[in-house]
């Protein structure tokens, strides 16, 4: 049951394709907010329409669609936008489509952004503390907060004085390091980014493949090597959109920029090494690093993702 809070607090959902997972994933959100806008970002799977018609059923629930595949930027803000028509909340929490928060995240990150303020400090926003057991790695501890070095945007409670002083998502990345650049960018202002405390989250990790050589696992201090596998059209985004972030933001937080490019190059050496397609990898990550030179943003080309799969 919704705890009755002096704040007015809306969640946004980030949907595309959903299975059923959506639907107790939505209820358990909608159970902690005063509102809650799922969008759906052109879902062609032909379950996804009956997913959607049963949540614009659940009260307090609203389903707004785009029109066209336009990436979780465009997709969050659009519902963003929705819920500043409306009666303005005070919070926002944006969220995956397969993302479960427990019980009591929104009032424990509610607490953490109150204590916080309460002390003198600007925050920016208050991400999860955990996915799936999984912590949130930290950047530093100050005055008894922990700030999160690059956190997921799934589960970001954020006040809409933030929005009001720095923006919404950056529609340009389109897919993948749309978190890390809203975290930059909240900094780069002068804000802090923290985890909150008791702020845990579910989430379906994705496709982790072993590293083999000869057909034979490979192990490391006594544990199998595996790696989150990407497709080639999702390699191009996380190159393309890192090396831009990197350009961005070098010069005004340089250990930041330097600590993440050095924990997303061990995970790329094990993809690039053993991924089935890696041939393909290398050509979108080689285009990516291109196109982020070049200053190209938004969604990938049809020419490309051929392009890639052909090879």
């Amino acid at each position: 049951m919704l705890v009755r809070r002096q704040r007015r607090i809306a969640a946004v959902i980030a949907a595309f394709n959903p299975d059923e997972d959506l639907l107790a994933n939505a209820a358990a959100i909608r159970a902690q907010v005063d509102e809650l806008i799922v969008v759906d970002d052109y879902s062609s799977a032909p379950a996804a329409a009956g997913i959607f018609t049963r949540l614009q059923k659940v009260s307090g629930v609203t389903v707004l669609a785009m029109n066209c595949n336009s990436g979780i930027a465009a997709t969050l803000n659009r519902g963003i936008e929705e819920l500043q028509t409306k009666r303005p909340p005070d919070f926002i929490l944006t969220f995956d489509q397969d993302s479960l928060p427990v019980a009591g995240y929104v009032d424990n990150a509610l607490a953490t952004y109150e204590r916080a303020t309460a002390g003198g400090h600007r925050v920016g926003f208050v991400s999860a503390q955990s996915f799936s057991g999984h912590s949130v790695p930290v950047l530093g501890h100050a005055d008894g907060f922990s700030d999160a070095f690059d956190p997921m945007q799934s589960g970001f409670f954020i006040p809409v004085s933030t929005f009001s002083a720095i923006g919404k998502f950056e529609t340009g990345f389109f897919i993948d390091c749309v978190d890390s650049e809203y975290t930059a960018r909240a900094r780069a202002a002068g804000y802090r980014v923290l985890i909150g405390a008791g702020c845990s989250v579910k989430h379906r990790l994705g496709a982790r493949l072993p590293a083999k050589a000869f057909g034979q696992p490979l192990r490391f201090r006594g544990n199998d090597l595996s790696f989150n596998y990407y497709s080639p059209f999702r390699m191009y985004y996380i190159v393309r959109n890192g090396t831009t972030l990197v350009r961005r933001y070098w010069r005004r937080n340089p250990y930041w920029v330097f600590r993440r490019l050095t924990e997303d190059a061990k995970a790329q050496m094990l993809r690039f090494a053993f991924s089935p397609d890696r041939r393909n990898l290398l050509t979108a990550a080689w285009q990516g690093l291109k196109d982020s030179g070049r200053g190209v943003d938004g969604r990938i080309s049809n020419e490309l993702v051929t392009r890639f799969h052909a090879r």
